[in-house]
């Protein structure tokens, strides 16, 4: 005979310690992902920099920048650092003010709103994490490739 209760997750209720556990990881999400925004803006501001400042220098000094890559460049990455920087820390710290909403005033809705927030930076972050492996797989084959090909190694 089957029985008629089953176990699955949703039976899963959140206990006194671990309500102490989810408290602290929102403290410190909380704490990343402000640090995190800091560390977008000075990327920002140091992309500012660079257009403004070194392509002025570079022109000034007769080259055209490092191995030919102008302060405009530099500056472009580094603007696109900072903004997939963002994603990831803005999804944190909605996970973090969330969560402690949720505790604070036993709103599961908030509390579900939370974990999802947490599910979207940690895909964000895995996605962009498989697209970065790629690259330096590329990379590190067509390195391998050219000094093969050039007499090298």
């Amino acid at each position: 005979m089957e029985s008629t209760t089953t176990s699955n997750l949703f039976d899963l209720q959140v206990d006194h310690l671990g309500t102490v556990y989810l408290r602290d990881a929102a403290r410190w999400a909380r704490f990343l992902a402000i640090a995190g925004f800091i560390f977008c803006g000075l990327f920002v501001v140091f992309a500012v920099l660079c257009i403004t400042v070194l392509s002025g220098l570079f022109n000034s000094m007769g080259a055209s920048g490092v191995s030919g890559i102008g302060g405009g460049v530099i500056g472009v990455i580094y603007i696109g650092i900072g903004v997939l920087n963002f994603f990831p820390c803005l999804y944190l710290y909605k996970f973090a003010a969330r969560m402690q909403l949720a505790l604070n005033g036993n709103d599961q809705e908030k509390l579900n709103s939370s974990f999802l927030n947490m599910r979207a930076f940690y895909r964000f972050v895995g996605v962009l994490m498989i697209i970065c492996l790629g690259v330096w797989v590329l990379a590190i084959t067509a390195i391998l490739l050219s000094s093969l090909f050039h007499g090298g190694v």
